[in-house]
C-alpha cells in the first residue's frame, strides 16, 4: 500500500516537475525481414526429416506515431511512443516443376502492426537529441503455400497476430521549435507460430514452424504541439 502511494505521489508532481509535450509524426523508409523456418515432415513416421530454412525481403515501410515527452533536464528526456506500422514485400519460394508441371510455392509476409516503445532521450544541444529505449510489437504475420510436400513450406494460407519485443534508437534534429527530422532504426524479434497441414499429394503431415524478425531503417518528420510544452505552468 505505502509503495502504491509512492507511485501515486511521484506521478501526480512528474506534470508540476518535468516539461512536457504531446507529439506526433510519419515515418517512411525501408524494412527488412528475416523469417527463420524449420519444416518437419512426415509427422507419425519412424523416420523423421527435418529442414531449416532462412527467408527474407525487403520492402517499404510506413510508421505513424504519437506520443508524451516528459523533459526531466535540459539534457534529459523520456517519451513514450505508440506507432502503428505497414510493411510491404514478401519472401517467395517457387520449385518449377516440382511435379510435373506443378510448382512448388510458399509465400511469408508481415503485413501490418502497432507497437509501443519507453524512449530515453538525451539532448546534446538545443537542436539534437538522441533516442534509444525498448518495447513490444504485435503484428500480423501470414503464409500461403500451395501443395508443397514439405519442401518449403505447410501448404494453406494462414495468418496470426504475433507479439515481440523491440528496440528503437535514433537522432533527432530541430527545424523550428516545433519540428524534427528524425533518423531511427527499429528491430524487433517477434515469437515463433507452428502450423500442421496434411500435403494433398503426398498424403504425409507436416509442421512448420515461422519465426519472424523485422529491422526498420526510417527518415521521419515529428511535430510537437506547444500548447502543452510546459504543464507546470498551467
Amino acid at each position: 500500500m505505502n509503495n502504491y502511494c509512492v507511485l501515486v505521489v511521484g506521478l501526480s508532481l512528474l506534470s508540476f516537475n518535468a516539461n512536457a509535450s504531446w507529439y506526433g509524426g510519419i515515418n517512411l523508409g525501408v524494412n527488412t525481414v528475416n523469417v527463420d523456418k524449420k519444416i518437419t515432415y512426415p509427422l507419425g513416421d519412424l523416420l523423421i526429416t527435418s529442414q531449416d530454412f532462412n527467408s527474407g525481403y525487403t520492402g517499404f515501410h510506413g510508421q505513424l506515431m504519437a506520443g508524451y515527452t516528459f523533459l526531466f533536464t535540459e539534457q534529459l528526456g523520456l517519451s513514450v511512443e505508440g506507432n502503428a506500422d505497414l510493411f510491404t514485400g514478401e519472401a517467395d519460394h517457387t520449385i518449377d516443376n516440382w511435379f510435373f508441371s506443378t510448382a512448388a510455392q510458399t509465400e511469408e509476409k508481415l503485413k501490418y502492426g502497432f507497437s509501443l516503445f519507453a524512449l530515453p532521450e538525451y539532448y546534446y544541444n538545443e537542436k539534437v537529441h538522441f533516442f534509444v529505449g525498448p518495447g513490444i510489437s504485435s503484428s500480423k504475420f501470414e503464409i500461403n503455400s500451395g501443395n508443397t510436400a514439405g519442401n518449403v513450406g505447410v501448404t494453406g494460407n494462414y495468418d496470426k497476430w504475433l507479439t515481440g519485443w523491440g528496440l528503437k534508437a535514433g537522432v533527432a534534429t530541430a527545424l523550428t521549435s516545433n519540428a524534427e527530422i528524425l533518423l531511427t532504426y527499429q528491430f524487433t524479434q517477434y515469437e515463433g507460430v507452428s502450423w500442421t497441414n496434411v500435403e494433398p499429394l503426398s498424403g504425409e503431415l507436416v509442421s512448420g514452424r515461422y519465426k519472424p524478425q523485422a529491422n526498420l531503417f526510417m527518415v521521419g518528420l515529428k511535430m510537437s504541439f506547444p500548447e502543452f510544452q510546459k504543464v507546470q505552468e498551467k
